[in-house]
């Protein structure tokens, strides 16, 4: 067989050009056993049209387009879900799929912490504005604590409130001693936090507070420990 004959499927299903056409045509004509195998192949490919058996399609099928065609949203995720569940499992063993579960579930949480953050840094760029200032002053007027004194602030901005405590000149603390802030209204107190001086005798305490934080009195006092759900100990300084 030439290189001519090799071209017979191509001109049988019309990919030559037509000069490769015409060339392979003038081939047929000269080669007897090209004609012999193009008569087979053209009269096999003119039986195939008789092979086929027209049917009628089943009753299901218009009601599964449709259904398919009217599924809700709801329905479309979990399909779509069940879908890319069976692709994974059917293409990545057990701990490889965990391991493609866990990193789509880290970057999630990212995505959603990075939302956050947005939310936050938009959040500072809101004015802050002081709306009510508070002086502290010595509860007992003390040769170990007269100087001491300072204020305390309610800053808000946007929708949030933070209580800002600063004092100077605070007697030193022993062990696990702690200073404890008061909030006081109608002579119920509410915990504030607490908080330890540095050396100078300076301390600051910052409380966020919350819708249910309405007092008009603050109270600090010296506890024994953190733990302190009612006063303890002395009071040192407070509001008037």
């Amino acid at each position: 067989m030439n290189t001519e004959c090799a071209n017979l499927l191509s001109f049988l299903s019309g990919e030559l050009g037509k000069k490769e056409k015409k060339a392979f045509a003038e081939h047929l004509i000269q080669c007897s056993e090209c004609t012999k195998e193009y008569e087979q192949m053209t009269e096999a490919w003119d039986s195939l049209k008789w092979d086929f058996e027209e049917k009628e399609p089943s009753s299901s099928l218009k009601s599964e387009v449709m259904n398919f065609v009217f599924e809700t949203d709801d329905e479309v995720p979990v399909r779509r879900g069940k879908k890319w569940s069976g692709f994974f499992f059917r293409q990545f063993t057990p701990v490889t799929s965990g391991l493609l579960l866990a990193v789509l579930v880290l970057v999630f949480v990212l995505l959603y912490s990075n939302i956050q953050l947005k939310k936050e840094l938009a959040a500072i760029n809101l004015p802050m504005e002081v709306i009510t200032s508070l002086s502290l002053q010595p509860a007992n007027k003390t040769a170990v604590n007269m100087n001491t004194d300072g204020a305390a602030y309610i800053l808000q901005q946007g929708e949030e409130r933070r209580l800002i405590v600063q004092i100077q000149n605070l007697p030193s603390l022993q062990d696990s001693e702690v200073y404890q802030v008061w909030l006081l209204r109608d002579g119920k107190r509410r915990n504030a936090g607490t908080f330890k001086p540095d050396e100078a005798g300076t301390g600051s305490l910052t409380y966020k507070l919350s819708i249910d934080d309405k007092f008009n009195q603050i109270g600090i006092t010296k506890e024994p420990d953190s733990n302190s759900t009612k006063p303890r100990g002395e009071k040192i300084v407070g509001s008037s």
